[in-house]
C-alpha cells in the first residue's frame, strides 16, 4: 500500500494528535499531507527541539507525574480519534498509549523500517516486541499477496539525519527553562554535542585503522558468525532485553568458547550510533582472554553490513531489525531478546548454545521469507525517508 493511501484512509476526517517524531521536519510535513484531507491535526511539544520544528504546537511542561492526567483531558477536550508519534517505549509515549486504551483511541506508531534502509514502518497499537504481527509461520506461508511494491534507494539520509538532530538538541538546550526536559528519553545537556564529535572522529579514524581487521574478516568467508551491537540506551534494549550490552557480549563470548568449533571465529559488530558513546575494545579482549578464545574472537565498527552477513555462517542478535536483514539475506539468525521476526522458520528456534553447530544446517525458509517481506510491504511498510524525500509517492 502507497503512504498517501495509508493516511487518507486511516485519517480523513478525524481528530488526530501528534505526539513526538522523528528530529526534524517529517511530522510538519505529515500534518500537511493530512490536512488536504479533512483531517483536524493537533501537535504536542514536549522540548525546544519540537517547537523548532512544530512551532505551532501545544507546549506540555508538566513532570511525569501529572502526564496522564494531562493527556486524559488533552484528548477528551480535543475530541482526539486517534494519536500517532514515533517510537512507543519513550516514556511519554507509554503513558499517552496507556490513556487512549482506556479512551478507546486508536494508537499509531512510526519507527526506522523494518526493511531497511528506504522504509519507514508505521503500525498499529505496538512496533518492534510489541508489535501485532502473527507470529506464526503458517500464516505467512497462507498468504497469496501478489505486490509490484519495489523500494527506491534513497542516499544520503544520514547528513540530514545528523544536522537536523544538531537543530533539535540545540533548541532544546536554548529554549529549556519552558519545558521539562527530564520528559526526554536521552540526555539533553549542553556537553552531548562532544559525543557527536568524537563519534564523527571516530569514523575516519576506523576507516584507517580496521582496513585490514575488514579484509581480515571477508577472507573467513564461512568461517565466522556476526554477533550484532545495539545502542546501549536504546528502548529496545531497556524494554525487549532488559539486560545490558556488556551482559549480550559477555553471554555471547562464553557460549562460543564453550561450544563452538574451533576454527571458527566471532565478529562483534558495533552500532554506528553508538560510536561516539562506548567502545568495547578492552571488555571484548578481557572476556577472550578470560574465555581462553583470543585471536578468534574480533570488534570492527565501520564495515559493510550486507557484505558481512552474506559471508557469515549466522548471525546473533538481541532484537536489531538487522536480525531481518540478515534472514532476508539467508543468513541463519539467532535472535536472544524479544522480536517480531523471531519465529520458526525465520529465526534458530534452539538456544545459543546449539546455535554454534547447527546454524549452517539452518537456513530461513526462503518462501516464509518472501511472503513475510510481502506481507511487511503490503502492510506497515512504506518506501520513504524521515529526513529526506519523505513520501516518495506524493
Amino acid at each position: 500500500m502507497r503512504f498517501s493511501t495509508k493516511i487518507k484512509k486511516e485519517f480523513s476526517g478525524k481528530n488526530v494528535l501528534l505526539l513526538q517524531g522523528p528530529v526534524g521536519n517529517f511530522f510538519h510535513h505529515l500534518a500537511m499531507k493530512m490536512k488536504k484531507n479533512q483531517t483536524k491535526v493537533f501537535k504536542l511539544n514536549f522540548n525546544g527541539g519540537d517547537f523548532f520544528f512544530y512551532p505551532s504546537g501545544t507546549r506540555c511542561k508538566c513532570d511525569e507525574k501529572d502526564l496522564e492526567n494531562f493527556y486524559r483531558d488533552f484528548f477528551q477536550n480535543k475530541k482526539i480519534d486517534a494519536i500517532l508519534m514515533y517510537n512507543d517505549c519513550r516514556i511519554i509515549h507509554a503513558k499517552a498509549i496507556k490513556v487512549a486504551k482506556e479512551l478507546g483511541i486508536e494508537i499509531w506508531i512510526f519507527e526506522e523500517g523494518y526493511l531497511r534502509p528506504y522504509c519507514i514502518t508505521l503500525e498499529k497499537d505496538g512496533v518492534n516486541a510489541n508489535s501485532s504481527l502473527p507470529r506464526d509461520k503458517n500464516f505467512y506461508l497462507s498468504q497469496n499477496i501478489f505486490t509490484k511494491e519495489s523500494i527506491k534507494e534513497i542516499p544520503g539520509g544520514f547528513k540530514f539525519m545528523a544536522f537536523d538532530a544538531f537543530l533539535y538538541w540545540l533548541f532544546a538546550f536554548i529554549l529549556a527553562p519552558f519545558f521539562n526536559n527530564k520528559l526526554h528519553h536521552r540526555t539533553l545537556y549542553p556537553f552531548e554535542f562532544l559525543f557527536w564529535f568524537r563519534s564523527l572522529y571516530r569514523k575516519y579514524l576506523y576507516k584507517i585503522t580496521e582496513k585490514k581487521l575488514n579484509e581480515k574478516i571477508y577472507n573467513l568467508e564461512k568461517k565466522y558468525f556476526l554477533a550484532i551491537l545495539q545502542v546501549y540506551s536504546d528502548t529496545q534494549i531497556k524494554y525487549h532485553y532488559k539486560k545490558s550490552i556488556e551482559h549480550f557480549i559477555e553471554e555471547t563470548i562464553l557460549s562460543f568458547a564453550n561450544h563452538a568449533r574451533a576454527k571458527s571465529y566471532l565478529v562483534f559488530k558495533h552500532h554506528p550510533m553508538d560510536r561516539g558513546y562506548k567502545n568495547y575494545s578492552k571488555l571484548i579482549n578481557d572476556l577472550s582472554q578470560k574465555y581462553h578464545v583470543e585471536g578468534r574472537v574480533l570488534y570492527v565498527h565501520d564495515t559493510h553490513l550486507p557484505v558481512l552477513l552474506r559471508k557469515a555462517l549466522g548471525c546473533i542478535t538481541i532484537n536489531s531489525t538487522v536480525g531481518l536483514s540478515a534472514i532476508l539475506e539467508g543468513c541463519p539468525t539467532k535472535v536472544c531478546g524479544n522480536a517480531f521476526y523471531d519465529f520458526e522458520g525465520l529465526s534458530y528456534p534452539k538456544k545459543l548454545q546449539f546455535f554454534w553447530r547447527e546454524a549452517h544446517a539452518y537456513k530461513p525458509n526462503p518462501v516464509l521469507v518472501c511472503n513475510f517481506k510481502k506481507y511487511l510491504l503490503q502492510t506497515n511498510q512504506f518506501n520513504g525517508n524521515f529526513y529526506k524525500n519523505f513520501f516518495l509517492d506524493k
